[in-house]
């Protein structure tokens, strides 16, 4: 059974590098607040997409690992992803 914290948690975190140091994403909500507030570079497509994605997962729509790998791809794109 699933808690409603669970729902959206991501199987592998992603780690970010913000000015404020590396930050460790594990969940759909983390990824859709830092892609709303905190994030390093302006609009752009691949941004949207990603919270679009988070949305999704968050409404019950889609799978977390929709949202991880748009996330992932924003954050490639933001040159922020610490691999």
């Amino acid at each position: 059974m699933t808690s409603e914290r669970d729902v959206g948690t991501f199987e592998k975190p992603v780690t970010v590098l913000l000015s404020s140091g590396k930050v460790s994403v594990s969940s759909t909500r983390e990824a859709a607040e830092m892609l709303l507030y905190d994030w390093p570079i302006g609009e752009t497509g691949r941004r949207i997409q990603a919270r679009m994605a988070c949305m999704k997962v968050l409404g019950g729509g889609s799978a977390p690992e929709v949202a991880r790998v748009a996330f992932l791809t924003a954050a490639k794109e933001a040159k922020i992803l610490n691999a």
